[in-house]
């Protein structure tokens, strides 16, 4: 008995089902009918687009503003969200001849947005194989070859550089397009590729070589080299800023895409697949991902500005791509009627190169200091996003090391406008057209990516370390230069009316001959008078490509000398390697004892030599006995040792490198150092006795005179400081005062009493 207001329904088993089948097809009925209403308001067929997505291998997702047929031949059509067709010739990224690309799964999620007019993606067309393309040089007449070369064939180009960008020299050419090809992809942990170690079968010793080889590669062009099948977790990073650009190139996306294309094509990089959108109301946004990693870029074509970046992880450099990106992205704007094409500016570059990841710990051999993009030539040069001018005029390899050349322009000193106001020559009468010397761009030498020489720091630098030593000697007639392959050293020495010989000794014949070709400012002896065009060709030259150490070591292993055969020299002046340089050369340089002996034997008795000990230290810096520059503290106890009497470091702030410049002068007879202390009149009147004029007029010295010298005579404090962070410290570092009446005749080297004594000295001057 059922109680009242209550009921009970009973349905059957077969009821329940066929409501629930019933349910789920209304539900997908109206889900369908929502559909076909939704596509068909935008203009889009949802029957075509759903049988060519399937087709296409999930090209595009539903969720998608424009559903994108891919049909193989770069072709694409698809409606935007006005409902009006939108047809596209956009490219497919074609597979390059000979390459093999692994397949690869494609995730992908687009979200609708009210600021996106179309959207875009486009993947690999592996159909066709791209059996020809362009080299970079083909179609451009700005070049650079430095590193490994991304074309099919060596062929250079011809005609006139506009840019800046010139053919220039390249030893490993024949090495580079296998070098490069090789690079297919960038595994992340794992090899891809297994080593062949039983296909030859050699000794120990073709192990070791073999071993060897491949250290020098990482430590060289093939630091990211995927070839050997290690994937390191590291690759390079070009960013790219230019402005002044054509505003309809900047909104088109067919042509950016293009242009995107051409660009991992010549490089031989492979495109897999990218994604674009038109924005609302104007420019484009692309991305591409790429085998060895991605692409990408933003336009404001208001603005005309574009940005890009370029990342990957295989083994080809991405420096030498420049001339390629300025080519198809940096199109110039054009004249509007009535405008003249000479008022249109030309689109300005930024740029900047940067190594990511890990390779010390990873990279079994890599030693950072061996990879020039890991040295200053990174940090100081390509990894700066900053300078207004920034284009490399070299990159090559001698028998001996890496050379860059760079040519900047830093905005904190120069600026473009005032650089385009010089070259305007007779038609304007701007100061900058007067004195166009003062805003050319600044030039940089780079070997193994340490820093050497720039143009503004050359007389700075390279007359401080000549005309000290030579000013302090008497009569100084022959003079010796350890390396100075540039030239420079060997043209101030030039500048002395008592010189009869120079000899320079430089192991590396190609930097010679780079730097003549390269830096012909270093070797101007063209406004001496007495002397010729370029110092290498002064009659009292002698340039000797030869190993210093063993000239001086085989030429005067004792101190009289090897039979009288080699004349002893008044002056040897050292500027080679930085002591701080980690390389086995560097430091026989400053720790050899049979070398160092020999350049004392080599000098008079009244001789003086000096070398250059690199920057200076400040005052947190540890001793040089336990930090960077060991070298610098174990040459100079050596120099006490073998019999230098005297010795003094000094300081140039203006050579334009990161830090001041330390200079070492040791004295072999302690009389000849009395003139070291001579006073600015002094030596003003011995440089206008002794240095020869100038056919212009012009001041002969640029940076040293005698009140420079006087700022020399005194160690900075920071040398004291550091001397005295000895381990052992010396006596006079715990000494407040000193006898009055001791001197310093039987002191070698120390800063402390020299500045003691010095500060005594002038003050008795003042009281007289």
């Amino acid at each position: 008995m059922t109680k009242p207001g209550r009921f009970t329904i009973q349905l059957s088993g077969v009821f329940i089902l066929l409501s629930i089948v019933l349910s789920i097809l209304l539900g997908l009925s109206v889900g369908w009918i929502a559909k076909l209403v939704i596509l068909t308001s935008a203009g889009i067929n949802p029957i075509k687009s759903s049988s060519d997505s399937s087709s296409a291998a999930a090209a595009t997702m539903s969720t998608d503003i424009a559903v994108i047929t891919d049909n193989n031949d770069g072709g694409e059509s698809s409606k935007g969200m006005s409902g009006k067709d939108l047809i596209k010739q956009l490219p497919a990224p074609k597979v390059l001849a000979g390459k093999q690309v692994p397949y690869t799964t494609y995730t992908s999620k687009s979200f609708p947005s009210e600021g996106t007019s179309t959207s875009s993606t486009l993947h690999i067309d592996r159909t066709v194989p791209l059996t020809t393309y362009m080299g970079l040089s083909s179609q451009s007449k700005k070049e650079f070859d430095g590193g490994p070369d991304f074309r099919s064939d060596n062929k250079k180009s011809t005609g006139e550089d506009t840019k800046g960008w010139v053919p220039l020299h390249n030893n490993d050419k024949n090495n580079m397009d296998e070098k490069s090809s090789s690079c297919d992809s960038c595994s992340r942990g794992k090899e891809k590729k297994i080593a062949t170690n039983n296909a030859k079968e050699g000794s120990d010793g073709d192990n070791t070589a073999a071993a060897d080889a491949n250290v020098s590669s990482l430590n060289d062009d093939g630091h990211n080299d995927d070839s050997d099948g290690l994937h390191l977790p590291a690759g390079q990073h070009l960013l790219v800023d230019i402005k002044d650009v054509d505003s309809e190139f900047l909104n088109s996306e067919t042509r950016l895409a293009s242009a995107m294309i051409e660009l991992t094509n010549e490089s031989k990089l492979t495109l897999l697949s990218y994604h674009c959108h038109s924005l609302v109301p104007i420019g484009v946004s692309c991305a591409g991902v790429l085998l060895e990693s991605h692409v990408a870029f933003h336009t404001w074509p208001l603005e005309g500005v574009i940005t890009l970046d370029l990342f990957t992880c295989g083994g080809g450099k991405l420096v030498p791509l420049m001339p390629l990106i300025e080519r198809l992205f940096s199109v110039k704007q054009l004249p509007s009627e009535g405008e003249s094409e000479e008022d249109i500016p030309e689109p300005t570059m930024l740029w900047a190169h940067k190594l990511r990841g890990f390779r010390e710990g990873f990279a079994p051999g890599y030693v950072r200091t061996s990879n020039p993009l890991d040295e200053g030539l990174g940090w100081s040069v390509l990894g700066r996003l900053d300078f207004d001018m920034k284009r490399p005029l070299l990159s090559t390899k001698t028998e001996f090391q890496h050379v860059d050349i760079y040519e900047v322009m830093d905005p904190n000193s120069r600026d473009l406008e005032s650089y385009h106001k010089s070259l305007s020559g007779d038609d304007d009468s701007s100061y900058e057209s007067m004195h166009p010397e003062l805003f050319v761009p600044n030039k940089v030498l780079f070997l193994d990516g340490v820093q050497q020489s720039t143009l503004y720091g050359d007389a700075p630098y390279h007359e401080s370390i000549v005309h000290p030593a030579m000013f302090a000697h008497a009569n100084p007639k022959r003079v010796a230069i350890i390396g100075g392959g540039e030239g420079a050293t060997l043209r101030e020495a030039l500048k002395h009316k008592t010189i009869e010989k120079a000899v320079m000794i430089e192991i590396d014949e190609g930097v010679v001959e780079l730097s003549r070709e390269y830096l012909k400012e270093w070797s101007d002896c063209s406004d001496l008078v007495g002397s010729t065009n370029d110092c290498f060709e002064d009659s009292r030259a002698e340039v000797l490509y030869e190993d210093a150490m063993k000239y001086f070591m085989t030429g005067f292993p004792t101190n009289d000398g090897v039979n009288g055969e080699i004349e002893k020299f008044d002056v040897i002046i050292s500027d080679a390697l930085d002591p701080n340089v980690n390389i086995e050369f560097a430091t026989e340089l400053y720790t050899n004892e049979d070398y160092i002996q020999s350049l004392y034997n080599a000098l008079t008795d009244s001789g003086i030599l000096t070398i250059q000990l690199g920057e200076s230290p400040d005052f947190e810096s540890p001793a040089d006995e336990v930090g960077d520059f060991e070298n610098r503290a174990l040459i100079m106890k050596k120099l006490e040792e073998v019999g230098f009497k005297s010795m003094h470091t000094y300081t140039e702030s203006h050579c334009q490198f990161e830090w001041p410049w330390t200079i070492l002068v040791a004295f072999k007879d302690p009389d000849t150092k009395k003139s070291w202390y001579r006073t600015v009149a002094e030596v003003d009147l011995d440089i206008r006795k002794r240095v020869l004029p100038t056919k212009s007029g012009a001041p002969t010295l640029r940076n040293y005179d005698g009140a420079t010298h006087h700022e020399y005579q005194l160690p900075l404090r920071v040398f004291e400081a550091i001397y005295c962070r000895q381990e052992m410290a010396p006596e006079e570092c715990n000494v407040l005062n000193k006898n009055e009446n001791d001197d310093d005749s039987s002191i070698v080297y120390s800063p402390v009493i020299e500045r003691r004594l010095n500060h005594k000295l002038r003050a008795d001057k003042l009281k007289l």
